[in-house]
């Protein structure tokens, strides 16, 4: 049976050549980027060696076509280098993966970068990761947003007025992000070009694109500085939508999009924050098995699944990895832990336990949240939920980019039906197992406001009997596409990592290149791990002196 999400794999495959010295973190700073398709420069740099910050993107789909989108691909990531000069170099994306976006890196190539084309045999060497920027005010707000409606390569624009894209991102966006951060992140928009903006740059060059526009209304890029555009919906080769990836909720960040809906703009900036996609992945007639496919976007519940009509709470993975899920609102559970019963409230509220947090033998985090029709999600038990979805409890794997969030179905079905099935909640009062018997998984009961569940551990203590804590008081307020059908591989299982104290890893030194002799290339040395922050710490070395495929 396949099992979850290890460590290693958050790990940079050994597809690139060249050294890269790096740490490897499971947090919100190891983000990858989701955006367009072709980077060009009007001025790149012809070969030789750059230094620059590493900027990625994926091209989004739009809604009606994620459906024919399936898995994510490396055919669908572009990654580039800009240098502080504004100039831009492509890079082939299997040359970064696993390299944070924002990090300061030095690319060694042959090849010339032009019309965005990657060369081949970068090497690239990591000189600083990125630090989340802490999230600042300005007249009340700390994620300040500049508009304008944009017309690329000079064709039309459309009726959309500024007013409306201004009125969607202090309106809706606002209330979402600040009620998701209890808070913290506080959206509004402090500068909107008055009319058309016509630029040479077209949307082959998102970064050409944004930079043009940039001067043209005097954007500053800066953490927690975002640029929006309203492309116009005549302009070819544009992609629904295209955000960078930041570090944090504090990195700011430039994205565009072909449609002033509130779910989109809101998934965009979830990007700028430092997310990626909400993904459902399904198995033959299993919650896990070896016969399983991840699909993009298929998370219908959270903003940054697919963008539709309704925008439900953030899922407990992508809260934690944004950092607005409290420790005081989670239970956390290991395989060596006593069997423990837990009362969830709605993960729709602010108060409660709103998510349970199982790690596995092998470090892959699974996290049980309650979702009934309440609060943000009250639309569950109306007829706007058109895909007919669960209200219950969900169960969810964290990862890495591009899906962060990947919802498991808890009914699962054939693979025959795969298609039709978008009903995942976990079944009352069945065992249902989770990493292939790591953890069993049983809802005992639900009301309106709370639910039972019971996580018994495979390695725990002899199990004991668990008084039921008694239910949340309910008078009390709440605190697309099917993808490819090859079967999942089964992953080798990872040796246990030495654990030690965060400053300790961070200050492990690295392998000496000479004692690289016999060592097969493409070897991942671990050096050392840490926990920090609720996230796994990996000091890593990757010997790289040829290329690969995996």
């Amino acid at each position: 049976m396949s099992k979850g999400m290890r460590a290693d794999q958050l790990l940079p495959s050994p597809r690139r050549r060249g050294l890269l010295r790096a740490v490897v973190a499971g947090s919100a700073v190891a983000a990858s980027v989701l955006l367009p398709t072709t980077v060009a420069a009007a001025d790149e740099p012809t070969g030789g060696t750059v230094v620059g910050e590493l900027v990625q993107a994926w091209a989004e789909a739009a809604p009606g076509d994620h459906e024919e989108r399936g898995e994510h691909g490396d055919d669908g990531l572009t990654s580039w280098v800009r240098t502080a000069e504004g100039d831009t170099i492509a890079v082939p994306s299997s040359d970064v993966e696993g390299v944070p976006s924002g990090a300061t890196v030095q690319v060694t190539t042959d090849g010339d970068g032009s019309a965005g084309a990657a060369p081949e045999g970068s090497d690239v060497e990591v000189l600083e990761l990125p630090a989340a920027p802490v999230l600042t005010r300005t007249a009340g707000v700390s994620n300040r947003v500049t508009v304008a409606l944009v017309a690329p390569g000079g064709v039309a624009g459309d009726a959309t007025p500024v007013q409306r894209l201004v009125d969607v991102v202090d309106g809706p966006v606002a209330q979402f992000w600040a009620e998701q951060s209890d808070g913290a992140i506080q959206v509004g928009v402090t500068a909107a070009a008055p009319g058309w903006v016509t630029t040479a740059a077209s949307c082959a060059s998102p970064s050409v694109l944004w930079d043009e526009v940039a001067a043209k209304v005097g954007f500053v890029p800066g953490p927690g500085n975002h640029l929006l555009l309203y492309v116009s919906p005549a302009a070819p080769g544009c992609a629904y939508a295209l955000a960078e990836v930041g570090a944090g909720p504090g990195s700011g960040g430039r994205m565009y999009v072909r449609d002033v809906g509130t779910s989109v703009i809101a998934h965009e900036l979830g990007h700028n924050f430092g997310l990626g996609h909400s993904s459902g992945r399904q198995c033959d007639a299993a919650v896990e098995s070896d016969s399983c496919r991840t699909v993009s976007y298929r998370d219908y519940y959270d903003v940054m699944g697919v963008s539709w009509a309704q925008l439900g709470s953030l899922t407990a993975p992508q809260a934690a990895r944004l950092g607005v899920l409290p420790p005081a609102a989670r239970q956390l559970v290991s395989t060596a832990d006593a069997p423990v019963t837990v009362t969830l409230a709605p993960v729709s509220g602010r108060s409660g336990t709103r998510a349970v947090r199982l790690t596995d033998a092998e470090g892959a985090e699974y996290w049980l949240e309650y979702r009934p029709a309440a609060g943000r999600d009250a639309w569950l038990g109306t007829s706007t939920n058109l895909y007919g979805l669960d209200a219950g409890v969900l169960l969810r794997r964290s990862g890495g980019l591009p899906d962060t969030s990947v919802l498991l179905d808890g009914t699962p079905t054939g693979s025959a039906g795969w298609d039709a099935d978008r009903q995942a909640a976990l079944p009352t009062g069945t065992a249902v197992p989770v990493s292939g018997g790591d953890f069993t998984v049983v809802v005992d009961s639900a009301g309106p406001d709370w639910a039972v569940v019971t996580v018994t551990p495979v390695g725990g203590p002899a199990a004991a009997t668990a008084p039921v804590p008694s239910p949340v008081d309910a008078a009390s307020p709440p605190a697309v596409l099917p993808g490819s059908d090859a079967p999942a591989v089964a992953q080798e299982s990872t040796p246990r990592l030495p654990v030690l104290s965060a400053q300790a890893a961070l200050a492990a030194p690295l392998l000496d290149p000479a004692s690289d002799a016999g060592v097969p290339t493409g070897v991942v040395v671990v050096l050392a791990a840490a926990l920090l922050g609720g996230a796994t710490v990996l000091v890593v070395r990757v010997l790289r002196r040829g290329a690969f495929s995996r």
